[in-house]
């Protein structure tokens, strides 16, 4: 009898220290989803867009965007928080959950949109849009949980700022160089980029806009090579890939350009991808276990553009380091 009723007082005590840190702890705990890739599109249970792949170790991480699961009111792809998946094999999954939140964010109170994250020094950077006009950066010891905002204040805002003129600072994108430099990419309309500091929550320069010769003829409308969105940066040999969302509208693609140095100029080269139909079909290009994907969305599940989904594909690269175009095939459900 005694017995039981320690048992129970322990029950009471340990709920009660959770509740105690949900409420204090400034973070959000989720429960962890563990799935199996059935093909795409990768993610099923919930509605995610925006991926950005990173390997740490020998797993690979997803960064996500985490759509509603009914209307936002037409509040211009209103999102509150982000989700991050792992994966030792791309066979089987873990979703830990909202990590990381629009409550976690004193200075911002809508719109979370498309994240990267990146090591460095065992500590893990995650950088995020918020409100259109808006970068943050969050802090943790850990890849899947505990991010603080150290600044308490926005790494790159739109207002006032002279440099940022004509440009929606949205969508940050990491590239740590061989050198030890860091660089983030960003922009909507226009391309942008900025070095950081060693401690990667400062910036380390001005901004200055990323040059890809090539484009000048392209137009919203036509797609090609126009610059619209989305940005992925990452290094193969001696190239640097900048890839990008060449617009909004049926035909629109992920494409890339190539250059030398990861400041520019980059040369246009064509698109990674035939077009999934899904607007930006924002995504990443990492390389695993030897193999390199190409992580994107699209609206197949949903049939709404605002209700997206994750899927990756493989991708080969030709002699002269060009990606050789993914035909994209749409899965039978």
């Amino acid at each position: 009898m005694n017995k039981r009723i320690s048992l129970n007082v322990n029950s009471v005590f340990c709920f009660a220290l959770l509740c105690l840190a949900l409420l204090f702890g400034g973070c959000t705990l989720s429960p962890l989803v563990e799935f199996k890739n059935e093909g795409n599109p990768l993610i099923r249970h919930i509605y995610t867009a925006d991926p950005s792949a990173r390997v740490f170790g020998d797993k690979l991480y997803l960064y996500t965007s985490h759509d509603r699961d009914g209307t936002d009111n037409n509040a211009h792809f209103d999102m509150t928080d982000w989700h991050v998946f792992s994966t030792s094999d791309l066979n089987s999954w873990v979703d830990h959950g909202a990590f990381f939140s629009l409550d976690d964010v004193s200075w911002a109170s809508k719109q979370a949109w498309a994240p990267d994250a990146v090591e460095r020094n065992g500590k893990y950077y995650f950088y995020y849009p918020v409100e259109q006009a808006k970068i943050g950066v969050a802090v943790s010891d850990s890849p899947t949980s505990g991010f603080v905002d150290p600044l308490g204040k926005p790494l790159i805002d739109k207002t006032g700022n002279e440099q940022l003129i004509g440009n929606e600072p949205i969508d940050p994108a990491i590239l740590i160089d061989d050198d030890g430099q860091s660089y983030l990419y960003f922009g909507c309309r226009d391309a942008r980029v900025v070095k950081l500091k060693d401690n990667m929550i400062e910036l380390g320069g001005d901004i200055q806009p990323l040059q890809i010769n090539g484009i000048e003829h392209f137009t919203e409308k036509t797609g090609g090579g126009w610059y619209g969105e989305g940005p992925w940066i990452f290094k193969r040999g001696d190239y640097y890939y900048y890839m990008y969302s060449n617009g909004w509208e049926k035909n629109t693609t992920l494409v890339y350009a190539m250059a030398t140095n990861p400041l520019g100029p980059f040369d246009y080269v064509g698109e990674v991808m035939t077009p999934v139909g899904a607007g930006t079909s924002h995504g990443s290009i990492t390389e695993f276990n030897n193999k390199w994907y190409v992580f994107y969305h699209s609206k197949l599940l949903s049939k709404n553009s605002k209700q997206r989904s994750v899927h990756f594909d493989e991708i080969q690269f030709d002699k002269r380091g060009k990606i050789i175009p993914l035909i994209y095939q749409q899965p039978k459900l």
